[in-house]
């Protein structure tokens, strides 16, 4: 290809796989050098953890594993996602650092919007064809993939594309990285000049939530994750993640998450047993999601 393209080279098809309830609870640490995977949310959301970032995916969101990066995964118990996972190697892009789909610094997200339904399309075409493996499935499948890497490689380079507005990302990005601060709705408004009622108004337009909101949804998937592999207390845990009143922060937790934070923690422990006494090898391994489903 010329030096113009957004493609250095032919990306491979590898694996593509329906996510449903079903699906296990993931934590990957991505070593391989050559492959990239994509996680397409179609309904629902989950809670993912990229390099101990908190952010919630939901519906119409893509999430995008670079090779030696490191995610955590959980469907949500009360609205559980449903999507399409799909794994890809020899993936290169033209003025890319490393050739990858993002810079390895940048937040593995993209919230589609009127791209959605395109998006959408492409993959179900692409998971139909590997499933039925009509003549030719192959074919299909290569022309019709990289038709879609070009098209979220275009979303993530195009400089007037904001999925989130420039105001919106600067405040969401600030909230996941200090909601451990005490933050209120006027401090994050400052950050971006505005009114903190035209905050409050944008941000839930395009994030799906008050700023607020998502501050404690940082802080409660944060809490989770230190519950769930920690030894520290529940009041060192509501000290850490900036509720200094305990009483206060089981209140909030059990509000969130219909469950106290110490009912919670016993329940992931056994979860956690169980698992680990069910794996199964085909759980997820760096690039190994499934080893039953790469093309023949």
């Amino acid at each position: 290809m010329g030096k113009s393209s957004v493609l250095l080279n032919t990306p491979r098809f590898s694996a593509i796989k329906e996510i449903n309830e079903k699906s296990p609870n993931w934590i990957k640490k991505h070593s391989d050098p050559d492959y990239t995977e994509i996680i397409y949310i179609q309904q629902g959301c989950g809670e993912f953890i990229f390099e101990k970032r908190p952010f919630i995916g939901q519906e119409g969101d893509l999430i995008m594993i670079q090779p030696f990066s490191q995610i955590e995964v959980k469907s949500n118990t009360d609205d559980p996602f449903k999507g399409i996972y799909i794994c890809v190697s020899n993936l290169h892009i033209n003025g890319n650092d490393k050739g990858w789909l993002t810079k390895s610094n940048d937040f593995p997200i993209i919230h589609l919007q009127e791209e959605k339904m395109e998006i959408d399309n492409y993959l179900k075409v692409i998971l139909r064809e590997f499933q039925m493996k009509h003549a030719g499935y192959q074919d299909v499948i290569s022309s019709i993939l990289q038709a879609a890497i070009i098209k979220i490689t275009r979303l993530l380079k195009d400089s007037d594309h904001q999925s989130v507005s420039p105001g919106c990302f600067e405040v969401k990005k600030f909230i996941e990285e200090n909601f451990r601060q005490e933050l209120t709705l006027n401090d994050l408004a400052n950050l971006v000049y505005v009114s903190p009622y035209h905050l409050a108004h944008i941000f839930k337009e395009e994030v799906g939530m008050p700023p607020i909101q998502y501050l404690i949804q940082c802080r409660i998937e944060e809490a989770k994750r230190l519950l769930k592999n920690s030894n520290l207390s529940v009041k060192e845990i509501a000290a850490m993640i900036g509720y200094e009143n305990p009483n206060y922060f089981n209140l909030l937790f059990k509000k969130v998450t219909g469950t106290p934070p110490g009912k919670y923690r016993k329940s992931e422990i056994c979860s956690k047993r169980e698992a680990s006494q069910s794996l199964e090898p085909s759980m997820f391994v760096g690039r190994h999601l499934i080893n039953t489903i790469t093309v023949e």
